[in-house]
């Protein structure tokens, strides 16, 4: 009975340490917050004050004469009271980052502050003032690095010339190198990449499978022929590797497009041309072919057979 009692207590320990392990409290990382860039964290937050700047745009002081609040005090839209009532809010709605959101906001409280109440901030929007300007833990867009370098571009002025991404955009971090999209390359990916073709309208599309480089669409294109394919009358032409012993001597071959593939015979086969008995070329010792078939005689049959014929 004691140990009974023992597993049961063991279980329910396990039990609840499964629920914790599984519980968002439990982890780190269950809001992301740890894989978040000092950028991405201001950008949440500001993201946040101008959720709730915009759910406090039609309050008005409550009671009192309006007309006397509107030329004795502030206007509403810069108010203390509006202020407060978005801090009062801020971060709540968000369901992602909530912990990095109270973090950042609640260092940032004073600058916050500042710039709500700094005349000459009024006509800059929060995610530039802060993030940007004040404490420069991002760039502009299109722009990369701790002196928030342009981004390279093309002549068209297109960022890594439409077809990649810049490193580090609009944070203070990266090297500004574009990384390309499958198909181009080069320092700002406007050149096609090995195994690709320039369009017309300067876009890079992928060669024929049969082709180890191609100066346009289709295997008449092909500079050279990828293995398992041929040149022929100017086409790049799949090879039939089973025409030519590829495979084990209990085994068939099947073509495919640049390759083949070997499959075993059936059991009752020595040799096959395919799948199934019914396509043995020649038998297992204890069996005969018959109508192109392997069929299982035993020893006695076979000799029942030659006796008769005999």
């Amino acid at each position: 009975m004691a140990l009974i009692g023992i597993l049961k207590q063991s279980f329910t320990i396990l039990l609840l340490l499964c629920k914790l392990i599984g519980s968002k409290e439990y982890s780190p990382n269950a809001n992301g917050d740890q894989k978040l860039s000092e950028c991405r964290r201001c950008k949440v937050l500001t993201e946040s004050f101008n959720h709730w700047l915009d759910k406090t745009s039609r309050g008005k002081y409550e009671g009192g004469d309006a007309a006397w609040e509107e030329a004795k005090l502030k206007s509403y839209a810069r108010s203390e009271v509006r202020l407060v009532e978005i801090q009062e809010g801020l971060c709540s709605e968000l369901k992602i980052h909530q912990d990095a959101c109270y973090a950042v906001a609640e260092e940032s409280e004073q600058v916050l502050e500042k710039w709500w109440f700094d005349v000459n901030s009024v006509s800059l929007d929060l995610y530039t003032w802060l993030c940007i300007e004040t404490l420069q833990q991002c760039c502009p867009s299109n722009h990369y690095g701790i002196d928030c370098s342009p981004c390279p571009q093309d002549k068209y002025n297109k960022i890594c010339a439409g077809h990649g991404k810049c490193d580090g955009a609009g944070t203070r971090k990266g090297n500004g190198t574009c990384i390309c999209r499958k198909g181009y390359k080069g320092v700002i990916c406007d050149e096609c990449a090995t195994g690709f073709y320039q369009t017309s309208d300067s876009l890079c599309k992928a060669c024929h499978k049969a082709c180890n480089g191609c100066n346009g669409d289709g295997a008449a294109s092909c500079e050279a022929c990828n293995e398992g394919w041929e040149l022929q009358s100017g086409m790049c032409l799949d090879v039939n590797e089973c025409a030519s012993s590829v495979c084990e001597h209990h085994q068939y071959c099947t073509n495919i497009e640049g390759s083949y593939k070997c499959f075993d015979c059936d059991t009752s086969c020595n040799t096959c041309a395919g799948e199934g008995s019914s396509n043995c070329t020649a038998c297992e010792p204890s069996k005969v072919l018959w109508f192109a078939a392997g069929a299982e005689i035993f020893t006695q049959t076979v000799k029942l057979i030659q006796q008769t014929l005999t």
